[in-house]
């Protein structure tokens, strides 16, 4: 019963997170940052029906493929998982840096400077190897780091907030509301050349550990883009770019439970926590859960 819940609760943020990013340009959760881009464009535009169907109808898509994955195809996959080391994985992380400069083509030294930036800030604090500590000025609360979360919500709330408190009334006129709360749901379908590949970056970043949803999203986007007939459109209120985030996005949480099943190998953060979880009913993950339990 407690297990059934947390995987509901894990598997549900990755959507209710997309619901205030389209609506208010705010993040529900860290991955649903890209979700702004497009979402919030198509919310300006009078269409944020459209926006939430057709997130959710990607989701749904994502989700389903990546179960599919791990009921039928987690003792292959999870075989794969070994041979990423820490090698591979700072590699696979660089790439995404790369990634999130090149999908900013019309600010690409903004973008370049903000990953910096924000690569800076992740080695603020405690070093964990030899536990010295990195650019803390003798402050002790600096001790722990900036957190992702907080950093990542506190930047796209509060900035938001600032916007709709300074501008007047009249610049944020709503629009009038168009379309059927249904109305993406066969669009996705329509595009499911894009639903589909986002959904297997989802699988195969959510497989590999420590990699996650923010690659998945990164790369899924950049590939809607690439194939995209309307590359331009993406940051403006692209329904392609919309279902590159989310599929991805909700692929990743089962792909995630294929490395901590099969190898005790947490595959992101939020499956790091639920390993501790199965410890507590009993069940340890690894090779001797499929045989004894």
């Amino acid at each position: 019963m407690g297990l059934t819940l947390l995987l509901g609760i894990y598997g549900a943020s990755m959507y209710g997170g997309a619901i205030p990013a389209i609506l208010i340009n705010t993040p529900g959760t860290p991955v649903n940052a890209l979700t702004t881009y497009d979402g919030y464009s198509m919310t300006k535009q009078g269409q944020p029906r459209r926006a939430l169907s057709l997130a959710y109808s990607a989701s749904f898509v994502g989700g389903m493929i990546s179960i599919l994955a791990l009921i039928t195809l987690a003792p292959n996959l999870a075989a794969i998982a070994p041979y990423f080391g820490s090698r591979e994985i700072f590699l696979a992380a660089l790439l995404g840096l790369v990634l999130v400069i090149v999908a900013h083509r019309d600010h690409t030294l903004a973008a370049a400077f903000l990953v910096g930036l924000g690569v800076f800030f992740a080695t603020v604090g405690m070093e964990p190897v030899r536990l010295s500590t990195r650019f803390t000025f003798g402050i002790s609360w600096l001790r722990g780091g900036f957190h992702l979360i907080p950093v990542v919500l506190g930047l796209f709330a509060i900035s938001q907030a600032f916007i709709l408190l300074i501008g007047s009334p009249a610049k944020h006129k709503m629009p009038k509301l168009t379309g059927s709360p249904f109305e993406g749901l066969l669009e996705v379908f329509r595009m499911k050349r894009v639903a589909v590949s986002s959904s297997v970056f989802g699988i195969i970043m959510g497989i590999i550990p420590g990699v996650g949803e923010f690659l998945a999203q990164f790369f899924s986007y950049n590939l809607a883009q690439k194939l995209s007939k309307t590359p331009e459109q993406f940051g403006k209120g692209s329904p392609e770019g919309l279902i590159a985030s989310e599929a991805a996005n909700n692929a990743v949480p089962a792909a995630a439970m294929i490395p901590l099943l099969a190898l005790g190998i947490p595959g992101e953060a939020l499956t790091a926590m639920m390993l501790s979880v199965f410890r507590v009913h009993n069940l340890v993950p690894g090779p001797k859960l499929f045989q004894t339990q």
